[in-house]
């Protein structure tokens, strides 16, 4: 035990005489809090909204309920009371919200919260297109994407493992103290795996603290959860021993300072730049993205047509698709503006959608699934999918959200329609007590997150490998001169 000791003093003391990389890490630590601070700012300003969407939605149920209490002398207050309780009046003045709040890690990895809803406006009337939720935004901020810690992390982190271990050995040969460490110790190959275990351990506290900077300032209103904070450590960790393990390699090498500083560069452009940019052209061959527009174009036209359908073909349509309702089919069905017109209109559109909206999801399914293939082989594009679906703000849980708010809306319709089709209102009670949304957790994403982190770690061990072969393949070579000069000197 003395000799780690010893070494990591030694090296401590180094580190605090060196005034550059002093600065360096002090510029890191700016970049990190900053990055912290931005990405809290962000998620308060979606926490604010979606208070200031409750509060108002809470407001309007509340005047709904001032309906059927409304002084009935005036005639203002007789044309309230006959709007109390009717399901057109409920769903325009108090519609049900789905929200999707941001979970305690956001902050630290904002995702793609930036460019998904994070709320929806239920309704009957079915519209997968037009949103009410869309938010005005930069354009050149959401091509640019947010400044968090979880790019701090992915690119920035990586350079500073690159300056702090590039020249492990290369400056010992430099200065041509390399031989004297062998004489004293015996092995250099132990000096330089505990100088860059100090690195990893320094670096990992870093991370740590910076993470616990992350979780402390968190707001009260997310939910942080305790498997999540271990899941954040376990891929933040995870992803600093690939890079010592890159940095390993090229120390095992026992090349100059200047070759070891340009190869690692060229693998972190490799890695952050140039790799993911060839996978999403591939991928936009291999698998094109669909054009929403083109979705637009035929939902106009679809709207346009099933309007104009005539009305006995329309609820004829709608009764054969929802048999339940045939009891209330009544001669009076016909009405230009009636109620089962508009029920059997969004129902048929909805189902007519269904088929285009299908086909863009699962092209879109395919791009997806494609790059998230390739992502097993970038430990960097890896990193980024884990930490989005460690803070839940990936893809894949927006999509989850998404499909329960799909059911909840199903849920809206099949309770709106009793009601118009059977021409009833709502009650005080039934007022009172909407339906309201309460999404489900997603029991496998831990999992998944787990399965996923398998590939960094499969990348650390061949790297580890590929180190352990070289070293021993540089010890034999070192042994046969040694043997072959013993047997000259004989």
């Amino acid at each position: 035990m003395q000799l780690p000791i010893l070494i990591f003093r030694f090296e401590w003391r180094q580190f605090l005489r060196q005034p550059v990389q002093l600065f360096l890490l002090l510029f890191f630590l700016l970049m990190s809090l900053y990055s912290l601070y931005n990405g809290q700012r962000f998620v308060e300003s979606q926490l604010t909204g979606l208070d200031t969407l409750v509060n108002n939605q809470q407001a309007h149920v509340q005047e709904l309920i001032s309906r059927f209490h409304t002084d009935t002398t005036t005639a203002k207050g007789k044309m309230l009371a006959r709007q109390a309780g009717l399901p057109q009046v409920v769903e325009f003045k108090a519609p049900p919200i789905a929200t999707n709040p941001p979970a305690g890690l956001a902050l630290m990895a904002i995702g793609q919260r930036d460019l998904l809803p994070y709320f929806d406006i239920i309704s009957s009337k079915r519209d997968v297109l037009t949103p009410p939720n869309a938010e005005i935004a930069n354009p050149e901020k959401l091509a640019s994407g947010n400044f968090d810690f979880s790019f701090v992390l992915i690119y920035l982190f990586p350079l500073l493992i690159i300056i702090l271990s590039y020249d492990l050995f290369s400056r010992e040969a430099e200065q041509q103290t390399d031989r004297l460490l062998a004489v004293q110790s015996g092995e250099i190959k132990c000096i330089l795996f505990h100088k860059i275990l100090f690195r990893l351990l320094f670096v990992s506290l870093l991370t740590n603290i910076l993470s616990f900077i992350g979780l402390f300032i968190h707001p009260a209103s997310t939910a942080l959860h305790l498997p999540d904070v271990l899941l954040w450590f376990l891929v933040t960790n995870s992803y600093l021993l690939f890079w010592f393990a890159v940095c390993w390699l090229m120390i095992i090498l026992r090349k100059s300072s200047q070759l070891n500083a340009l190869v690692l560069l060229g693998i972190w452009l490799l890695l952050t730049l140039i790799l993911p940019a060839v996978m999403n052209k591939i991928a936009a061959l291999k698998h094109p993205m669909p054009l929403r527009t083109e979705l637009v174009s035929s939902q106009r036209e679809t709207m346009v047509h099933t309007w104009e359908m005539p009305i006995p073909g329309l609820l004829q349509e709608f009764y054969r698709n929802n048999p339940q309702y045939l009891s209330l089919k009544t001669d009076g069905d016909t009405a230009i503006y009636g109620n089962k017109r508009f029920v059997a209109y969004y129902d048929l559109l909805g189902r007519r959608m269904n088929k285009n909206v299908q086909e863009y999801t699962t092209a879109a399914a395919k791009h997806n699934a494609w790059l998230s293939q390739m992502a097993w082989f970038n430990p960097v594009a890896q990193m980024q999918a884990l930490l989005n679906s460690t803070a839940k703000t990936g893809l894949s849980d927006y999509l989850y959200y998404q499909n329960q708010t799909s059911i909840f809306q199903n849920q809206w319709v099949k309770l709106m329609n009793s009601y118009l089709l059977s021409n009833k209102k709502l009650s005080l009670a039934e007022v009172q007590h909407l339906p309201t949304f309460h999404p489900a957790e997603d029991q496998t994403r831990a999992l998944r997150i787990l399965i996923s982190t398998l590939s960094i770690w499969l990348a650390i061990l061949f790297l580890l490998l590929v180190a352990r072969q070289l070293s021993l393949s540089k010890k034999k070579q070192v042994r046969i001169i040694h043997n072959s000069t013993n047997c000259h000197t004989k």
